[in-house]
């Protein structure tokens, strides 16, 4: 698994390139910083479905060629400073197909890459207006060493797009 460097726990967004303005693609028609969590689904930057400023990600997935059931992007960051402290993963998301499940993940690794645990929102429900922001909060297990952040598309074929993601610290 790639992951970022360390980042300033006191910073608003601890990911980076959240919203998905950077330039420089890590996987073709990937955003900076961002990686694909399942190669044989389609992923674009797009412009013509966003949230907030001028790009979003859309994930084209397809039930019957996936090899895992399942597509998404990943990020993962340094866990340094966040260990027994509360964070918030929020996104803004758009469903092409109301009967596919989406939603945020959170896996927690030790120094080791043994998970210490792992949360989601997938069945948290969803609005019928055509943008949901998704929360999911935690508490980092001690002993962490990264956080992998994740955004995935199953169950259905189609189209997910997402935009404006941020972990921050929570207040106490």
């Amino acid at each position: 698994m790639s992951w970022t460097q360390p980042v300033d726990a006191q910073a608003p967004n601890l990911l980076k390139n959240g919203g998905f303005e950077g330039a420089a693609p890590t996987a073709p028609d990937l955003p900076e910083s961002w990686r694909p969590d399942r190669a044989e689904a389609g992923y674009a930057l797009t412009t013509a479905q966003v949230h907030g400023g001028a790009n979003a990600v859309a994930i084209t997935f397809d039930k019957q060629t996936s090899s895992a059931g399942y597509a998404g992007i990943i990020q993962g960051i340094a866990a340094e400073g966040l260990e027994g402290r509360p964070i918030i993963l929020s996104a803004w998301l758009h469903r092409g197909n109301p009967k596919s499940k989406a939603g945020l993940w959170l896996a927690f690794v030790d120094a080791a890459g043994k998970r210490l645990g792992y949360l989601n929102d997938y069945d948290a429900p969803w609005r019928d207006a055509a943008w949901n922001e998704r929360r999911l909060r935690a508490v980092v297990p001690a002993g962490t060493k990264r956080i992998a952040i994740g955004i995935s598309v199953f169950e259905e074929s189609g189209t997910l797009v997402i935009d404006d993601v941020s972990l921050e610290q929570a207040r106490e």
